[in-house]
């Protein structure tokens, strides 16, 4: 079996698009982004449930929550997050994160409508745009 860290990192660009991390887990743009600012916060550890986290792995999963549910807030008036842990696919465990917008926002030379709102998310293929990763990566890097 491949190391599916490798394949995670490499599937999710974390060496191109990580923001923040801390020792058990890592903070970066989604590179197909459904809502500004989408996200993924994944472990940084061969973990695959939520039963085999740690009492510090928790808390270090919700101090970055905090960290990501902040910077999207306070760059863009994201009105809240929704934090869908799917691993349909990728069976390491981690979360996408998606800003909810309750009104239209201007970024990166495009109007960013969150069509769903305020409805769950419908999780569908995007375009992955490069240039735009980019610049959502430079607007919230710390």
């Amino acid at each position: 079996m491949q190391n599916e860290l490798a394949l995670f990192r490499k599937k999710f660009q974390l060496d191109d698009l990580t923001l923040v991390e801390n020792d058990h887990w890592v903070l970066s743009i989604r590179p197909q982004q459904l809502t500004l600012g989408s996200m993924v916060l994944s472990v940084k550890h061969e973990v695959y449930d939520f039963s085999s986290l740690s009492e510090d792995q928790s808390l270090h999963m919700a101090e970055l929550l905090g960290v990501a549910e902040k910077l999207v807030k306070a760059r863009w008036g994201a009105v809240r997050l929704n934090v869908l842990c799917l691993m349909m696919q990728d069976p390491l465990l981690h979360f996408h994160i998606f800003p909810r917008y309750d009104r239209t926002v201007e970024f990166a030379g495009r109007e960013w409508k969150d069509a769903d709102w305020p409805k769950p998310p419908s999780v569908v293929p995007t375009d992955i745009l490069a240039d735009v990763n980019a610049a959502i990566y430079r607007e919230l890097v710390q």
